[in-house]
Order: C-alpha cells, then structure tokens, then sequence
C-alpha cells in the first residue's frame, strides 16, 4: 500500500532581498520549478537612501516537505538575505485589506472568530464605503467571507505582514 501524501498547508514566506532587479522573478522561479503555485505576493523596496533592501511576502499551499525544499533553494538565492517561513495561522501575521462596499459596517460584520479585526472608515459616498480592515489573517478571512457571503464586498485589495 503507497505512503499517504502529506497534508497540504497554508505558508507565509517573509523575504528579504537585496536592492537588485531580478529578485522577484528568482523567488517566483523557485516555486515555479517546483510545481508550487503562489497564491499571492507582494514586494516592496524602500524608499530610504542607505537602508537595506526590499521585502516580498508569498502565500501558497503545499506539504510541509515541499515548502522545506523551496526554504532551501530560496535561501541559495543571490538576492535573498533573509527568509521567514511561517503557517499561515501564525500569531505573528497580519492581514490588512482595503475593501469598498455598498453598504456602512456595522460591529457584528467585522467580528472574527475570536475577536474584532481594526475597521476604519476611509471614505464614502452616495452607493459604497471603503473601509481599512486589519487582524490576524484566520480571522480577517472571516470577516472577508461574511462580506462576499452577504453580498455587498464590492472591491478588495488586501496584503499580508509577516513580523
């Protein structure tokens, strides 16, 4: 009888790079060849003269086995000084969105499973609001499906902060 498979799970890589072209393409290549697909990544460079170089977040899912392979192979990499793994479920990520719907929040939309994620108003006008959510990743998550469930998310743009 074969090996069961590992179980597949949600990882965050927090990485960072030198200021050099390329280091963006290099980690994506390295999940790309091995048949990893990214479910999201942000990049940010600095826009401070002297400091060090720039940050990429990367979501995905895969077995522990292969997020361990990846580790290596991105550690290697020229560009990378530094790499954070984390599960996604960490206590010390945060997920942030700006999110524009077509009615006013109230408390009970912005409820987690275990708490509040921050909500702040940044704008409104005649057919939608947009608002600044931020928490734990599970529980923005959360608040995020209530918002498509109930029908009224009308825009998303969101982000994951990795400590």
């Amino acid at each position: 009888e074969p090996a069961a498979e590992p179980p597949m799970r949600q990882w965050v890589f927090r990485v960072a790079v030198a200021d050099r072209a390329g280091a963006l393409t290099s980690i994506a290549s390295a999940f790309s060849n091995r048949g990893v697909s990214l479910e999201t990544i942000v990049g940010h460079g600095t826009p401070y003269p002297g400091a060090p170089g720039g940050t990429v977040v990367a979501t995905f899912w895969c077995s522990e086995p292969d997020k361990d392979a990846i580790v290596r192979v991105v550690r290697r990499l020229a560009k990378v000084t530094h790499l954070e793994e984390r599960p996604y479920a960490s206590t010390l990520l945060r997920k942030s969105a700006l999110v524009r719907v077509s009615r006013r929040l109230r408390p009970a939309d912005v409820a987690g499973e275990d708490c509040f994620v921050t909500c702040e108003a940044v704008a409104q006008d005649a057919d939608s609001c947009t608002y600044f959510l931020a928490g734990p990743p599970g529980e923005l998550d959360v608040v995020i499906a209530r918002l498509v469930h109930d029908g009224i998310l009308l825009h998303i743009v969101y982000s994951l902060i990795a400590h």
